[in-house]
């Protein structure tokens, strides 16, 4: 959709993904998730990231919240913001 001089994805960040890796185990580890949009050009976009087994999705979400300049230094089990 375009929005002034831009889209609409060019302005947000957008996380897309699911909360278990295995419904039956309640497992939370090797979550597949997609990050769209360029928050007003603070993000990178067309890449595909491979994190190790044991990387929090909690970093993925502090990595959302630098972009935009919010800085809670922790959240969650987070070990500290990805590189996205």
């Amino acid at each position: 959709m375009r929005e002034a001089d831009g889209c609409v994805l060019d302005r947000c960040l957008i996380l897309y993904g699911a909360g278990i890796a295995d419904s039956n185990r309640h497992t939370h580890e090797r979550l597949p998730v997609l990050v769209m949009g360029k928050g007003m050009g603070a993000q990178r976009t067309g890449r595909h990231i491979d994190y190790s087994r044991d990387t929090p999705v909690a970093n993925v979400l502090l990595a959302m919240l630098d972009r935009v300049g919010v800085r809670p230094g922790s959240l969650g089990d987070s070990t500290g913001p990805l590189e996205i």
